[in-house]
């Protein structure tokens, strides 16, 4: 149970219109994440502060966090006339607020007018300081921003996200925050553009000596595990291909940085091959794609950030909005379908290699949120 890092007391879980926040009945601290901050109105620019210099490695650890108990960064902020040290958990992506502080956050949006005030919490029984505190939350979420959470069948915000959802492909709506450019991620992006665009003529050739056959993985040395990674059959093959790698690797590459994010896209890929090889029964036909590499990298993106917010565009007619969990719980359903009917010999499609990159993806996401701590917040990416 989540405590207050000041004076012990359980905090109390209360869902506002922004999102949950943890209230503490005896001094008034909130915990909150980052996301919920942002759609209170506070702005990039601060939020983006408060995450880096919480992860610094210069930063002072001083009150352990609410839910991880890990020690929180206390981070210097000059806030107007006033200096605060706000503590900062980066394996949980949340702050702690005290009494006082919420208001002093820099909004990007005016305030509304402000609601009732609250009598003060030691004025009241112990059951009255419980709603007094949960009472202050909500008012504050009311008062900071007329941000709420989409509407279930809701339309998104940005037009775009038809053409991808359309196309069965979901769309990201609540990202997770992220620290750095994902160089590496838009650079292997760009590389399988360039492949495509300079094999466009010798397609079927390349294919034939470059993808990844399962009577004959030992080939160019064992290579086509790797070059059958950047081969895909079609235009539309490669860019929904993209499209799940640019969407999702971004924070995954953030979260492991580059070296670990390249050794998860390989594993990944290797694994999926491998169990492609094991229950294919065309072990003659070619199998390309960077689907099992990717695969990897959803796993990963769900288990790391299992809250952030997904949306689906149902039978073309109804958004449908679901946690990364849920939608890895799913989609890893529909692989283990797909690859019993593929084990048969039906369709064109590797299953068998999602799965296994899937099983990959899951393994280290696990193990990073064992070493790491939950990534539950989402919010705005820098």
């Amino acid at each position: 149970m989540a405590s207050c890092p000041r004076c012990a007391k359980p905090l109390v879980e209360s869902r506002t219109p922004l999102g949950f926040v943890y209230v503490c009945p005896e001094c008034g601290g909130q915990s909150a994440a980052l996301a919920v901050l942002r759609r209170a109105g506070a702005t990039p620019a601060f939020l983006k502060h408060l995450w880096a210099a919480g992860l610094g490695a210069e930063a002072t650890r001083r009150l352990p966090c609410p839910q991880c108990r890990r020690p929180m960064a206390a981070v210097p902020t000059v806030l107007g006339r006033h200096r605060l040290d706000l503590d900062v958990c980066p394996s949980c992506q949340a702050v702690w607020l005290d009494r006082a502080e919420f208001d002093a956050i820099p909004k990007s949006q005016p305030p509304a007018p402000a609601a009732p005030a609250v009598p003060a919490a030691a004025e009241l029984s112990e059951a009255a300081r419980q709603t007094a505190a949960i009472m202050e939350v909500q008012s504050h979420a009311a008062a900071e921003s007329e941000e709420v959470e989409p509407a279930a069948g809701a339309s998104p915000e940005n037009w775009w996200h038809w053409v991808p959802a359309v196309l069965g492909m979901p769309i990201e709506e609540e990202a997770p925050l992220r620290r750095e450019r994902p160089w590496l991620t838009w650079s292997v992006a760009a590389f399988l553009v360039l492949v495509f665009l300079v094999t466009s003529g010798a397609r079927d050739e390349l294919v034939r000596q470059w993808g990844f056959v399962p009577a004959e993985w030992g080939r160019h040395g064992g290579l086509t595990f790797v070059t059958s990674f950047f081969i895909h059959a079609g235009l539309f093959h490669l860019l929904s291909n993209l499209y799940f790698f640019l969407v999702f690797g971004d924070n995954v590459e953030d979260h492991l940085g580059p070296l670990l994010f390249l050794l998860l896209l390989g594993a990944a890929q290797v694994v999926g091959l491998l169990l492609h090889a094991a229950y294919e029964p065309r072990a003659d036909l070619p199998c390309i794609g960077a689907s099992a590499g990717i695969s990897g990298v959803l796993a990963y993106y769900a288990v790391v950030f299992p809250r952030a917010k997904l949306a689906f565009l149902w039978f073309w007619l109804v958004w449908v909005r679901v946690s990364a969990m849920s939608a890895l719980i799913l989609f890893s359903i529909l692989q283990l379908v797909g690859s019993l009917m593929q084990a048969s010999g039906a369709g064109g499609v590797s299953y068998l290699a999602h799965l296994g990159g899937l099983v990959v993806g899951i393994a280290i996401g696990v193990a990073a949120r064992w070493t790491k701590g939950p990534e539950e917040g989402a919010a705005v990416k820098a």
